[in-house]
């Protein structure tokens, strides 16, 4: 089955909050490493936001992995 937008955005938002727990990080902490609004981490964990590569980047950075840790399966 093809990954929709949906699926992806999904995915991508659990990631992110699985590695944001493994580091120990609030979503407060997350925005203040990352310099993204708390609301756009909130949005971007629940699969709602399509965001950026540099958004992309930013998170990474702060979590300390690559971009491509965030989008692989």
């Amino acid at each position: 089955m093809p990954m929709t937008k949906e699926k992806l955005l999904k995915a991508l938002g659990k990631k992110v909050k699985a590695l944001r727990e493994a580091k120990g990080l609030s979503q407060y902490a997350l925005s203040d490493e990352s310099g993204i609004a708390r609301s756009q981490i909130v949005r971007l964990e629940n699969g709602e936001l399509n965001c950026t590569i540099a958004t992309l980047l930013q998170v990474a950075q702060a979590l300390e992995v690559e971009v491509k840790e965030l989008v692989e399966g």
